[in-house]
């Protein structure tokens, strides 16, 4: 069945309504403006008032009914005849057999094909701020990351740089300037105490010469078995093992006097000749100064302690190596 087929019984049924409404107008209106009518005649003066003016009702009654069917037919008939119309137009149009698209684009549609276009655009710029974002985050976190590695390398630059600050870089034991910081810490904490403080400065005798001979990545290794060796007979809390440079060492010891720190050294000269060096080359022989303070035997002040030790040293030196002497 076809489109205009459809179209022609919806045609007809507009028209053939408002003829019905307007026939149904036509007969009730009069009807209810008499009744009205006679109802206001009837309430001033009975039935015989309505008798004696029927003619005068009755003209009331046309008058009354003829301007109602006017103002209905001027409010409501004629714009429903035009609504009617408009939909009798509407629905005898044929229906396009073809998509819109493929129509030519009227003003409404032109315009929605704009909007539809900025949408579309509005979409894509949205896509690519957020696919930007996206990048951007992950650039953020990689920059993040690679700061996090950063500080972590730096913060362990400065925990070595603070160890090389305070400790030999060869031999891992404390550096002159630990070394310098707790003598005078602990000289006046004996002065203070009256307690007793040794102090010894070794020194490995001819080290040069075994430098020369077996090499410096020898002579290295030595040193720092030499350093272990401290390390293992002064591992009190207040002791202080320290390299003063090349193949100079000191010790410090708190709370011992001279007669125990002379003992414990004299020890340790012996366990340093039966030391085992790299690949088994060589040997190596120490002599120490040893100077201590007591409240029997003060010292005015720390440097003067490690002077008194280094004259020993000297003297343990040119009385031919290999031995310990005692600060006068």
């Amino acid at each position: 069945m076809s489109t205009e087929t459809l179209a022609e019984p919806l045609s007809r049924a507009g028209p053939r309504r408002l003829g019905s409404l307007r026939l149904r107008l036509m007969l009730g209106v009069p009807l209810l403006s008499g009744l009205v009518v006679a109802v206001f005649e009837w309430s001033l003066g009975g039935f015989e008032s309505l008798r004696e003016g029927l003619a005068r009702t009755g003209l009331l009654v046309l008058l009354l009914s003829a301007a109602q069917l006017l103002f209905v037919e001027a409010l409501l008939l004629r714009p429903l005849r035009r609504l009617a119309a408009g939909c009798e137009a509407m629905e005898s149009a044929p229906m396009p057999l073809t998509p819109a698209a493929d129509l030519p684009a009227s003003g409404l549609a032109a315009e929605l094909d704009r909007i539809g276009h900025a949408m579309r655009r509005a979409r894509g710029s949205l896509w690519q701020q957020d696919q930007d974002a996206r990048e951007l985050r992950r650039e953020l976190a990689q920059q993040r990351h690679l700061l996090e590695q950063a500080r972590s390398a730096l913060d362990a630059n400065q925990r070595e740089l603070a160890s090389l600050a305070r400790t030999d870089a060869l031999t891992g034991i404390a550096n002159p300037r630990v070394f310098d910081e707790a003598l005078r810490r602990e000289f006046k904490r004996a002065q203070r105490q009256r307690g007793l403080l040794a102090l010894a400065v070794l020194d490995l005798d001819q080290f040069k010469q075994f430098n020369l001979a077996h090499g410096s990545v020898v002579g290295d290794r030595a040193l720092q078995r030499v350093a272990a060796l401290l390390n293992e007979r002064f591992k009190r809390d207040t002791d202080v093992v320290a390299r003063l440079g090349g193949e100079e060492f000191v010790v410090l010891l708190p709370g011992f006097g001279m007669a125990e720190a002379q003992g414990v050294l004299e020890l340790l000269r012996d366990e340093l000749r039966a030391l085992r060096l790299p690949d088994g080359q060589g040997s190596l022989t120490l002599s120490v100064g040893l100077a201590a303070a007591s409240p029997a035997h003060p010292y005015l002040s720390a440097q003067a302690l490690m002077q008194a030790a280094d004259e020993a040293l000297y003297i343990a030196k040119h009385a031919g190596r290999d031995r310990l002497s005692l600060a006068a």
